[in-house]
């Protein structure tokens, strides 16, 4: 297929006739029981148990032609079961579809649709290829994927690349000759990457991929608490540890211990956004109550069915993970050194942390609350990070979509603490999470910038 004409970026149509070959998911297990028997196994469950037979053997080691099935069930001596094994093998979706043209591969389709699907020929109004649909390296291969779809495609041939990119530029149907890139036009119509009309601008591509990937029913991939990095890397601590100079904060105390006491539903009545600060600054009295109550450790969450221990603390954590830390850029605060330090919650303390004076005064000037009639600069700016190998190690698909939550959360906790200790709080829609990065020295794909909101006393 990758012939130099191809290679030249001038595809021209195939002739060849082609050929499809199945073999089970490489995602599938299968596992020999005692009375002759296999089960066979997907994403930590049973999926179906078969009879061993050299049609389930077959499919285990070799890609296999439906000719050749044919011939299994023709020495079989009982063809309708065989027949309705296979016909249950692609209804459970355990079987993955190579297509080839001569010996070469072109794409790999999976799960794979029954033979039938590959004769038909998409409706001649889908010409235009989703704006959603992503392509991505997988090994020596390229994945086509397309969100809220279970099938993915694996191009093997730079041919498909040719084609894909003669779509775009042109558009139709393929040619009625062209027989592999009609079955090609079929793949990505079954994968629902074509389309008939532009698509509504509701949904921006990565909001919907992130939607699509990280939501049971909309594909196949394993979910969930997998453990994919368990035997890849260790956990990170359920801490993260303090290497300089330590404040200790005070406890809740007096009149700040009694604010705290306040009926719960005037507490949550009473919560609002306070963008303007007041004349004097916050002081670390009610920093102290205001990060001991909403955020400090409680206790360990560590027996035997954990791999990696978790925490007990006021706001909730998928996984009792908790992997969010709390850095705090201080402008003024009474009691407190203006600068960066960060919140120790196992010790109810904060560390000092070494920034770079003219990038925090230059981001300090920034008043995020501008646009506000009197808003003055806010006391203090919490910038809330994840430690990401924290939910990574033990989530699959869902590590950055359980953060959000853990960080929704967190953020409604900190500001009905505020509001039951009369400070004012608010949360930024936007984050400059790669300049906050630079300012605290994080690694972005190691500890991740993901939210920041405003403390400072009412006005």
């Amino acid at each position: 297929m990758a012939n130099s004409k191809a290679k030249q970026g001038q595809p021209s149509p195939t002739t060849d006739v082609p050929s499809f070959f199945v073999k089970f998911r490489k995602d599938l297990t299968a596992v020999p029981q005692k009375d002759g028997r296999i089960a066979l196994f997907r994403n930590g469950g049973k999926v179906l148990d078969v009879p061993d037979i050299p049609l389930i053997e077959e499919l285990r080691k070799s890609w296999m032609a439906e000719e050749s099935i044919d011939r299994l069930a023709e020495f079989s001596g009982n063809a309708p079961a065989l027949y309705f094994l296979t016909e249950k093998l692609f209804s459970l979706d355990l079987l993955q579809m190579q297509c080839r043209v001569g010996r070469q591969a072109l794409f790999t389709f999976q799960p794979a649709p029954e033979w039938q699907a590959w004769r038909e020929i998409p409706p001649a109004p889908f010409r235009r290829l989703s704006p959603f649909l992503c392509l991505r390296q997988e090994g020596n291969s390229l994945l086509l994927e397309m969100p809220l779809s279970q099938r993915t495609c694996l191009l093997h041939d730079e041919t498909c690349l040719l084609w894909l990119m003669e779509m775009i530029r042109e558009g139709g149907s393929p040619p009625a000759e062209d027989e592999a890139r009609k079955v090609f036009y079929r793949a990505l119509y079954l994968m629902n990457a074509l389309e008939e009309k532009p698509a509504q601008p509701i949904w921006e591509f990565h909001d919907l991929l992130f939607f699509s990937a990280s939501s049971i029913g909309f594909h196949d991939d394993p979910i969930g608490a997998t453990w994919p990095l368990k035997d890849h890397l260790p956990p990170a601590p359920l801490f993260k540890p303090c290497k300089r100079e330590c404040l200790f904060l005070p406890e809740p105390d007096g009149q700040l211990k009694d604010l705290l006491h306040a009926p719960f539903a005037e507490v949550l009545a009473g919560r609002r956004s306070g963008r303007i600060p007041g004349s004097r600054p916050i002081s670390l009295e009610e920093l102290g109550a205001l990060l001991s109550t909403s955020a400090r450790f409680q206790d360990i969450l560590d027996d035997p069915s954990r791999p990696c221990p978790g925490s007990r603390r006021p706001s909730p954590s998928g996984g009792a993970l908790h992997s969010l830390e709390i850095y705090l850029l201080v402008h003024s605060c009474i009691g407190l050194p203006s600068g960066v330090w960060r919140y120790d919650p196992q010790q109810h303390r904060l560390e000092s942390i070494a920034a770079d004076n003219n990038l925090l005064e230059a981001y300090l000037k920034n008043n995020p609350h501008a646009l506000i009639q009197g808003a003055g600069m806010p006391h203090i700016r919490l910038v809330i990070t994840s430690r990401f190998l924290r939910n990574s190690w033990k989530y699959e698909k869902i590590a950055y979509r359980l953060i959000l939550q853990d960080l929704g959360c967190l953020y409604q906790t900190i500001s009905l603490t505020a509001t039951a200790l009369k400070l004012a709080s608010c949360i930024l829609g936007t984050v400059d999470a790669r300049r906050l990065g630079d300012l605290l020295s994080l690694e972005p794909l190691v500890e991740p910038v993901i939210g920041e909101m405003t403390l400072s006393s009412l006005p």
